[in-house]
């Protein structure tokens, strides 16, 4: 009998907009009291406000330190029905890696896509975070601006389109003109046996690809971290946790010196991962919703609807 599971991208996932659950430590539009510079404000608006253009629903619940550890975010009910409501879960780089770490596994074995835009989380070995990598991190050059597409990887659906070099960033009108505001933070070990780098930054990972299932105990000590629970992507960005100075005089922002191809890049990384799987079984009973096999559809014209 027919029983079979089909992944199809998801630009609208089961006839509505794909929700993208955003956990970042910046506040959520139109929260914050306080006066810049402050560790807690609105630099990610800009982020919200720039997947809301590429038609997603942002779920801003996991804004304002709501998933750091102290938080106890995985006995949270609330928390924890905002991230199985998700379609996909985006950890944006204004968050403290220091508060994130002893829920690496839960995290980790989410069965949720998820992209990770923080090269701090990457660390692995005996270094605590979240073991995308076997080892630390280090800064990139503050003048570099491109990233150069792995070799052998030109054609992987991540970077489909774009010519190596991508040119990622311009600091020409930084307040240091040709010189990031600040490092970009970048893995300078091996990712773990399963992930691909697929773009490199001063010769650092800067863009992987890491599939659903991969164990992240495989190279690393001072585990458990987990298996991934669902694909993975990273794609790191400069650190816009700062004040800029003349001629801005304010906060940095995520969009700040991201170039179109930048953008395009993190575009098309974010419909890769919403890859739906869509499961039917001949045998399952009418009415099921086809997205898991205790509710698959059992007509394979179902899934070819949605598909």
């Amino acid at each position: 009998m027919l029983a079979l599971a089909v992944a199809v991208p998801a630009r609208t996932v089961y006839g509505k907009s794909p929700t993208i659950l955003l956990v970042s430590d910046c506040s959520a539009p139109g929260t914050y009291t306080g006066t810049p510079p402050d560790d807690v404000n609105e630099r990610d608006n800009s982020l919200v406000w720039f997947l809301e253009g590429l038609g997603y629903t942002v779920d801003t619940s996991g804004m304002n330190k709501a998933y750091q550890e102290w938080q106890t975010p995985f006995n949270d009910l609330g928390k924890l029905a905002a991230l199985d409501t998700a379609d996909l879960v985006l950890v944006s780089r204004h968050t403290d890696s220091l508060y994130y770490d002893n829920n690496r596994q839960n995290w980790n074995e989410l069965k949720k896509p998820l992209l990770l835009m923080n090269g701090y989380l990457t660390r692995g070995g005996g270094d605590n975070r979240w073991g995308w990598t076997t080892g630390g991190n280090g800064n990139a050059n503050l003048a570099e601006t491109n990233i150069v597409i792995e070799a052998g990887q030109e054609t992987h659906p991540f970077v489909a389109g774009l010519t190596s070099p991508i040119a990622a960033f311009d600091w020409s009108s930084a307040p240091t003109p040709g010189e990031a505001p600040k490092w970009i933070f970048l893995p300078n070990s091996a990712p773990v046996a399963g992930a691909t780098v697929i773009g490199r930054f001063d010769s650092m990972p800067i863009l992987m690809d890491i599939p659903a299932g991969t164990d992240f105990d495989a190279n690393n000590t001072n585990g458990p971290y987990g298996i991934a629970g669902g694909p993975r992507g990273l794609l790191v960005t400069w650190g816009y946790d700062i004040y800029l100075g003349t001629p801005y005089n304010r906060d940095a922002t995520f969009t700040d010196f991201l170039t179109e191809d930048y953008l395009a890049l993190f575009a098309q990384m974010l419909n890769e991962l919403f890859h739906e799987t869509i499961y039917v079984d001949a045998d399952a009973p009418a009415g099921g919703d086809g997205r898991s096999w205790a509710t698959a559809f059992k007509y394979l014209q179902d899934a070819l609807t949605i598909a």
